[in-house]
């Protein structure tokens, strides 16, 4: 008798321990699924948008490139996690390209989390999107996206089955070969190839564009124009004419202009040199598109979204300032217009120069690059969120005071008219930029459902 009640102790214990989960893979684990996108925290896309930036700033992505990285990167995101949203649509068949069923749709239960890390990992890390991140020189970018992947991935072993991180992980592959394929075919690949010879100004054409301080640098993507878009019907759809023609007279309409930029250098404020420093976003920085995508999640905390909301918006930003970028580098291309610094130099004073910090890009002037994206990203989120005010604080790591604004339009004008200030733009390259990326965003606005 005693020996049976021992024996069944025994037993008991063993099923007990039997029983008991793995921490490794756990059979009804304490997160096993997140199905819904609405619950969960966008500090996930925001933690890979700052690494974006942050590659982009390293690698010194010109601005229209980078504006195509963030483009396809945030549609990754949003795709690998658009079943997760009740009543939200595939991009799928409203981008131009981007064929129906490129993505077949999913059965699998997934934790959306590792679906969207897997998706963006994968395509930051391929040169179709970012032609130079696999140079051995760019090491440590690819150290930080694989930090950050990792750093997601393990956070969810022992609370996630294994069985789910493996299906979340080959689901976001699937997006991510998709993204990257669709990417493909937007001829980028045949334009990064393309050499470029700058037209000659002469008697005949004096207001042609020519290198001012970068003049030992290759002009930057004189060839955008060819890259598809993901919303234009034609890259010069939206297209601005030049209303102020060139003249040499410095009391003439283009004369004045050249004076204003001239005296505007020569005695700026404290004020107005704070805001061409904090909109600067040149090449080697995070660039104008950088610094929309970035400033998104200060609107985010404001409105308390969580990731779907906030993928949405980053969608829309990138796709419209990538599509304002092709616009206005058609425009640029098309015009050639001389920087102004070119013009004081020959007309105003000779050996003039905008500052230290204010290096003339190598590129035509017309329109202003700041002030098309700008007004095309704060058109197509004003258009989603109404007036919003906010603060943003991209810039305060390297020291600067953060900026308050009323509006989302209001930074938009700001970013604008800081070219002024800095002696990179005329006045009206900026008001007609302004209108172009407006324009641009209301197009998108009109064509982009996400239910």
């Amino acid at each position: 008798m005693k020996r049976n009640t021992i024996l069944t102790f025994l037993l008991s214990v063993l099923f007990i321990f039997s029983c008991k989960k793995d921490p490794k893979n756990p059979v009804s684990p304490r997160k096993e699924n997140i199905s819904d996108v609405t619950k969960i925290n966008a500090q996930i896309a925001e933690n890979w948008i700052d690494v974006l930036r942050n590659i982009i700033a390293n690698e010194s992505v010109s601005p229209p490139r980078a504006s195509r990285v963030f483009a396809y990167t945030s549609i990754a995101m949003y795709e690998s996690v658009v079943e997760g949203i009740a009543g939200n649509k595939s991009l799928q068949g409203q981008l131009n390209g981007f064929v129906t069923n490129s993505i077949p749709a999913n059965t699998d239960s997934l934790d959306y989390e590792l679906v969207l890390n897997e998706a963006i990992s994968i395509v930051s890390k391929s040169d179709t999107i970012i032609p130079t991140i696999n140079q051995p020189i760019n090491q440590k970018d690819i150290d930080s996206i694989n930090s950050l992947h990792d750093r997601i991935l393990f956070a969810k072993t022992g609370f996630v089955a294994d069985s789910i991180i493996q299906k979340s992980r080959n689901r976001g592959a699937l997006v991510a070969h998709a993204i990257i394929n669709y990417a493909a075919t937007d001829n980028f690949l045949t334009v990064k190839t393309l050499s470029y010879t700058v037209p000659a100004r002469d008697a005949m054409f004096p207001w042609y564009w020519v290198p001012t301080d970068n003049a030992h640098l290759n002009p930057v993507e004189p060839y955008w124009k060819n890259i598809h878009s993901f919303t234009l019907t034609a890259s010069n759809q939206f297209e601005i004419p030049q209303a102020i023609l060139y003249s040499s007279d410095t009391s003439s309409a283009f004369g004045r202009q050249a004076r204003e930029v001239y005296n505007t250098v020569n005695n700026r404020t404290a004020e107005q040199s704070d805001i061409r420093l904090w909109w600067s976003d040149a090449t080697g920085t995070q660039t104008p598109a950088g610094h929309w995508m970035g400033l998104l999640k200060y609107i985010f905390h404001v409105k308390n979204y969580k990731l779907d909301k906030a993928l949405e918006l980053y969608t829309l930003t990138a796709i419209t300032t990538a599509d304002a970028f092709i616009s206005c580098w058609t425009a640029k291309y098309n015009y050639n217009l001389l920087r102004p610094e070119t013009y004081i130099k020959d007309y105003i004073q000779s050996g003039w120069s905008t500052g230290q910090f204010d290096i003339t890009p190598p590129f035509p002037e017309y329109p202003s690059g700041h002030s098309v994206c700008s007004g095309a990203a704060a058109k197509v989120l004003t258009d989603a969120l109404g007036i919003v005010s906010f603060t943003d604080s991209i810039n305060t790591n390297i020291g600067y005071a953060p900026r308050i604004f009323p509006s989302i339009d209001s930074a938009a004008n700001e970013a604008g008219i800081s070219r002024l200030y800095g002696g990179i733009h005329f006045r009206e390259a900026i008001v007609s930029g302004l209108i172009q990326g407006r324009n641009i965003g209301q197009n998108v606005s009109n064509k982009i459902k996400f239910r």
